[in-house]
């Protein structure tokens, strides 16, 4: 800390700064003080985190000309607290808390700044009902660890969404939100619903903060969802630029995140490291071909364990001489990666497993599906920025909606115990009695369920709407399968729109080239069938030429996706021909 500084410290905490409370000829401030651990690289994003002028009450004011004594100096708004002395508030005072936090972000937004780093330790409270973020922008450290992080995705917009949910969870449970780690990842989400669940605030408020913190930001909730929120009479202007403008704001703002991000994870890996005459020496064991590029493991940094150079043989590592080989230890190489998939396209997933693991693994065969569905809706609405056309459009509408009546059935099923994964009876029933992570599934897809009905019910069939107005086509009146109804049966009700909508999509991918869309092509024929391309007892059958590229039984989703990551638009092809001539050995499409 540098000992120069003058004031009484305040109970604002920062990752980037000493932040006190100091009197200037007769003006009290707070005195923004940089910590030493702070790179004086990142002074260009401090300039701009405060170099922006605003009239929003909702964020700190900074009063350039009262800078001194080594401090940046913002406006003392009088006697607060932060939102950590605030203890279980009523629902209202909540929902303004946040529809105030949410208004202050679009400032932040609009001036191509994002919120990033605040939370109950650094808004303050005024007056007991004026929330102030006294921290946010790109210069701080980041100090809660966001799932995007664990995963090493690329960071968004939405990293200020689960903040804002972090701080409602606080306010609500009345403890700090956990952190997720590699260790935790695939089970903390329902932990973490499972708190909410538990307080005694309404269900909507219940849902509106579990839609907040999603781990997987493309489930979370928009800032378009946040505007409709809190839009009203004052606040029109929240949905009016989240509609409107803010897709040009974002571009920027994620470019920015990305470059924080990336020096970030430059002085982490800034620690020396030595590579003696560039000579790469190799233990007895496969021969990795690394394509002249350092890899690092994501999660363990050590350096390797030196080599053992008391043999000259050690020098030369044999060639692979089976193609079995190298295709097991890509495999062992990209298993985390692989895993870290899984956790984002199923319902739930754990990468390991400490008992039942047999059956575990035919109910992640079965939830597989859903996973599916997930993949193939991802690559068509990437392909809809290149290519647009309704089909399209129909298809994730489709998806969406089979998805849903899937999951309504395997949530019937379950509500029973009902074994419907070929398991033997006995260990079944033993199963759903001693498993405690088979009650948590159950739960965990209730409350999936719950939420994929309301984002179905509001944005998605508003989607196809807009679809339709696009092409300039009217949408069908009295439709059996494209509507919002929401009584949901049976998938077999639903299997003949539903893969007429898909064949129409396999047309119109049938003369593209490429790896991408032999893939979609691919998973639209594996999704006609997507009600029995997951049964466990027909994986020999399913996949028997997986079985053959991969030189080996399948017998778990990880080699699935294995096969999905790493194999070119040839494999594809070939898969999708078997499947074909398997399923339609009459048709000539």
């Amino acid at each position: 800390m540098n000992t120069k500084q003058v004031g009484e410290p305040s109970r604002i905490k920062s990752s980037a700064f000493d932040i006190r409370e100091v009197s200037n000829q007769a003006q009290k401030y707070f005195a923004y003080y940089k910590k030493n651990t702070m790179s004086q690289d990142l002074d260009n994003y401090l300039a701009q985190d405060l170099n922006f002028s605003h009239n929003c009450k909702h964020l700190r004011k900074y009063i350039k000309e009262a800078n001194g004594h080594g401090y940046y100096a913002f406006e003392y708004v009088g006697e607060y607290k932060t939102l950590r002395d605030l203890c279980k508030p009523k629902e209202e005072v909540i929902l303004r808390i946040a529809s105030d936090i949410v208004s202050a972000l679009m400032v932040l937004h609009s001036n191509q700044i994002i919120g990033r780093c605040f939370d109950i330790d650094n808004i303050i409270l005024v007056n007991g009902q004026t929330p102030i973020l006294m921290e946010f922008g790109y210069y701080p450290k980041m100090d809660y660890q966001i799932p995007e992080v664990v995963c090493d995705i690329k960071m968004n917009e939405k990293i200020d969404v689960f903040l804002l949910g972090r701080v409602l969870y606080y306010l609500t449970v009345g403890k700090e939100l956990p952190v997720y780690t590699l260790k935790n990842f695939a089970n903390l989400e329902e932990t973490i619903n499972l708190a909410i669940a538990e307080t005694n605030y309404s269900q909507h408020l219940k849902l509106f903060m579990q839609g907040l913190l999603q781990k997987n930001k493309q489930q979370r909730i928009d800032f378009i969802k946040l505007a409709q929120k809190f839009d009203n009479l004052q606040n029109s202007k929240l949905l009016n630029f989240y509609s409107n403008d803010f897709n040009k704001f974002s571009i920027q703002i994620n470019d920015q995140l990305q470059l924080r991000q990336e020096f970030e994870v430059k002085l982490l890996e800034s620690g020396p490291f030595i590579i003696e005459n560039n000579i790469a020496i190799a233990k007895k064991g496969p021969q990795l071909v690394f394509n002249n590029k350092l890899m690092v493991s994501e999660v363990d940094l050590n350096p390797p364990q030196s080599p053992d150079l008391s043999f000259e043989d050690d020098l030369f590592p044999p060639i692979i001489d089976s193609e079995k080989d190298k295709i097991d230890n890509n495999f062992m190489m990209q298993s985390e990666k692989i895993n870290k998939d899984l956790l984002n396209i199923l319902p739930i997933f754990f990468d390991t497993i400490e008992c039942n693991q047999d059956i575990w693994n035919r109910i992640f065969f079965s939830l597989y599906r859903f996973g599916l569905l997930k993949k193939l809706s991802e690559f068509i609405l990437n392909f809809r920025k290149l290519s647009d056309d309704l089909c399209l459009w129909k298809v994730c509408f489709a998806l969406s909606k089979i998805s849903i009546v899937l999951k309504q059935e395997l949530v019937n099923d379950l509500n029973q115990d009902k074994n419907i994964f070929f398991i033997d009876e006995y260990q079944w029933k033993e199963f759903i009695v001693q498993d405690k992570d088979y009650k948590r599934m159950k739960l965990k897809l209730q409350q999936d369920l719950i939420q994929e009905k309301q984002v179905f019910q509001g944005l998605t069939y508003k989607q196809i709407q807009k679809g339709y107005q696009i092409f300039n086509q009217q949408l069908p009146q009295n439709d059996p399968f494209i509507n919002n109804n929401l009584q949901y049966e049976i998938f077999e009700q639903y299997k003949i729109p539903y893969r007429e909508i898909l064949s129409e999509n396999l047309m119109f991918f049938k003369d593209c080239q490429g790896r991408d869309t032999a893939l979609i092509r691919l998973l639209l024929l594996m999704c006609i069938k997507i009600n029995n391309i997951c049964d466990f007892d027909q994986i020999s059958t399913n996949y028997q030429y997986v079985n053959k590229i991969l030189y080996q039984e399948i017998n778990s989703i990880q080699q699935l996706e294995f096969f999905f990551l790493n194999y070119a638009e040839y494999e594809f092809n070939e898969f999708f021909r078997n499947l074909k001539d398997m399923y339609f050995p009459q048709d000539e499409q």
